[in-house]
């Protein structure tokens, strides 16, 4: 009994002051952890007098620890109850508690060394040295019997009160609460010769661990992983220094001798310093040793896992999902050293693998054909989110899905099926024939897979979105192209609908003939023109990018439209000096900045004083890529702000109907530009102000 109060009182000790040194030292500013500390040094203070007590070898020294260990022991009620009243935020309500508690701690303090409080030591139960009360001690024991029923009222109350994390770490306190004090308390009896022993002295530990886990999990007060990982390293050196001296003392009682006190202490000193050495040097030569195999034999290995890994991080940068699935197959099987690898994909409107992609293609029985899992084996390879390895771990699952893998095994010749799941739904199989070398697949061999084929399920899943909002967009433009082409078509239609309802009248008169001729002949050019503006508004052909030197292109424009500045009146300003070269194609580029200049112009025609300025500047900090900026700016009327948001839709235009004429004022030059420029990865903005003018800026790549 003795050995175990000496274990269980270092334990409390140790566990106490690391719990205290976690909280105080960690968080010092704040006032809570303060108060838990000062606490739990005090348990750490009694559990240090206790040990000292338990392997005194006189009367006198165990005496003199037994006056010592109560010191703290008068304090832990009063600092308990100061804990709780601060974590349950009733400090005022509840002061006169704490300064009496403190008060009466300090008068059994000041009498400790007297008979009053202990009295003497004498023999109890199997106890050479067990102290007797003195006639104040009673006082003490109601008065911690007090505070300890008034901490747990608290806490009770609190917890009724509260939800979530906060109940929960009420919970755990509460439950510490009720097993540490009780526990703690049954040392009391033998003070006053009830024969009961103390053996709930262990229970003070378990205290500790509870707080610690409800100050861990929960943040309160503030502890860090060092913390734990301490715990954990001294728990567990605990635990082999108790078994070195458990085997220590069956070697001696063979022989025939017998341990002092002394000795069993410095058995269990010794290992707990051996077995901390121990847990201090086997990651480090862990660590040397693994750095030596880096070095020599895993080299390879690990080149080939780098594969995997630059594999992971390409996936998602190759255009073409076929050329994804062909080099996603051919990188694994030469780092997997596989005999064969085939990736079934899914189809988006298809219920079949289908075999996409295959390498290696080695010896062995089976081929890699389309592969039609059941529901059974699509079940297992959705809820279990992870690979199946055929290397018998697969016997562990329920006897219908191991019939359905088996029957897939049998036809299929692989010994790992990695599952490419996108939001739960199995777009995909990679399976795994056997490998070279016959070695087992490693948990980092497994993470890489895995990592590749959820970026192939996410790459997969990202295409169709594009797909699907690419098919919308065109949806959407069709709308609106056809909502403005029924609306351009009808204009010219009435008209000659109007002037043929008038042939059978007047259909002889001359004048009427060369009249209606006109008409029919400008309108039939107006309809021509629409027709030919949507087709090149439609129209989606790459075209052949070079390096397209501005200045060259800025002054075939000039020439383009140079009689009708001449007719306008107005000025058009060319940046001087050399310019930058932008990537796209001369002919479009040519398009679009003749459009830009045109509307400029006929926006300025009819006024005076009117200007055209093109600006290029380049800009490459802001920019992921470098890019040319070439600005049209004009001092013309302006845009409406109502109209500005939708200036490049097709058939949106700042002229009204009746000034339309010919190829001019449609509404689907801008719409083209805009279409163009997209097509060139580049952009083009718009701002304006009414009567002050307006500026285009066109967003090109640089060429490199």
């Amino acid at each position: 009994m003795t050995k175990y109060l000496i274990i269980s009182s270092f334990l409390n000790f140790a566990g106490a002051l690391l719990l205290a040194f976690a909280v105080v030292l960690r968080g010092r500013k704040n006032k809570l952890n303060q108060r838990f500390g000062v606490f739990v040094l005090g348990v750490g203070a009694w559990s240090a007098g206790y040990f000292m007590w338990q392997i005194s070898e006189d009367a006198g020294r165990a005496l003199f620890f037994s006056r010592v260990l109560m010191l703290p022991a008068y304090f832990i009620p009063a600092t308990y109850l100061h804990f709780v009243t601060h974590l349950c935020g009733e400090r005022g309500s509840r002061r006169w508690w704490i300064w009496f508690g403190y008060a009466a701690a300090a008068v059994f303090a000041a009498l400790d060394f007297t008979p009053l409080m202990v009295r003497e030591v004498r023999p109890a139960l199997e106890f050479p040295f067990w102290p007797r009360a003195g006639p104040g001690f009673v006082t003490y024991l109601a008065l911690f019997a007090l505070f300890i029923a008034e901490s747990i009222r608290l806490l009770v109350r609190h917890l009724r009160q509260s939800s979530g994390a906060r109940a929960e770490q009420l919970r755990y306190i509460l439950i510490a609460t009720l097993v540490g004090f009780p526990g703690g308390a049954t040392n009391f009896p033998l003070w006053y010769d009830i024969p009961v022993p103390p053996l709930g002295n262990a229970l003070v530990f378990l205290y500790l661990v509870i707080m610690a886990h409800a100050v861990s999990r929960y943040q309160l007060p503030l502890v860090t992983y060092d913390f734990v990982h301490a715990a954990v390293y001294i728990g567990l050196s605990v635990t082999l220094a108790i078994f070195f001296l458990l085997g220590r003392e069956i070697v001696t009682s063979m022989e025939g001798l017998s341990l002092s006190s002394a000795d069993r202490l410095n058995g269990f000193l010794i290992g707990m310093v051996v077995s901390l050495f121990f847990f201090w040097a086997v990651p480090r030569l862990k660590a040397g040793a693994d750095r030596i195999l880096e070095q020599t034999y895993l080299r390879k290995r690990q080149g080939l896992r780098n594969r995997l890994k630059e594999l992971a991080q390409r996936i998602c940068t190759i255009g073409a999902e076929q050329e994804i699935l062909e080099t996603a197959a051919r990188e694994i099987a030469g780092a997997m050293a596989v005999d064969r690898l085939g990736l079934f994909i899914r189809g988006e409107f298809s219920d079949t693998y289908d075999l996409r992609a295959q390498a290696g293609g080695g010896g062995g029985s089976g081929t890699m054909t389309t592969f039609h899992p059941g529901p059974g084996l699509v079940r297992i390879l959705t809820q279990r989110q992870s690979p199946l390895l055929f290397d018998g771990s697969e016997t562990e699952l329920p006897p219908t899905d191991l019939e359905s893998l088996e029957t897939m095994h049998r036809t299929m010749p692989c010994e790992a099926a990695f599952p490419i799941l996108a939001e739960g739904f199995l777009l995909g199989v990679l399976m795994l024939g056997p490998r070279a070398n016959r070695e087992r697949y490693t948990e980092q061999d497994i993470s890489l897979l895995e990592a590749i084929c959820l970026q192939i399920a996410v790459t997969f899943q990202a295409r169709q979105l594009e797909r699907r909002a690419s098919q919308t967009e065109k949806l959407i433009s069709l709308g609106t192209l056809a909502a403005g082409l029924a609306h351009e078509l009808r204009n010219p239609l009435v008209s000659i609908q109007t002037f043929s309802a008038l042939l059978p009248e007047r259909g002889a008169d001359p004048e009427f003939q060369q009249e209606f001729g006109g008409i029919v002949q400008r309108d039939v050019s107006r309809i021509a023109s629409i027709i030919d503006n949507v087709a090149a508004f439609a129209e989606n052909n790459r075209v052949e990018m070079t390096a397209v030197e501005l200045q060259d292109l800025l002054g075939a424009v000039t020439d383009i439209l140079h009689a009708e500045m001449q007719r306008t009146g107005v000025r058009l300003v060319l940046p001087t000096g050399a310019l930058p070269r932008v990537r796209g194609n001369y002919s479009q580029l040519q398009q679009v900045f003749v459009n830009l200049v045109q509307n400029s112009l006929q926006a300025l025609e009819g006024g005076k004083d009117g200007r055209i300025t093109i600006d290029v500047w380049a800009r490459e900090q802001d920019f992921p890529r470098p890019l040319v900026c070439i600005s049209v700016i004009d001092n013309g009327p302006g845009i409406e702000p109502a109209l500005l948001p939708r200036i490049f839709e097709p058939f949106i235009t700042t002229k009204s109907t009746g000034e339309r004429r010919g190829k001019q004022g449609m509404g689907l030059g801008l719409a083209i530009v805009k279409r163009i420029i997209q097509y060139h990865e580049g952009d083009i903005e718009v701002s304006s102000t009414v009567g002050l003018g307006t500026v285009f800026r066109v967003l090109l790549p640089a060429a490199d």
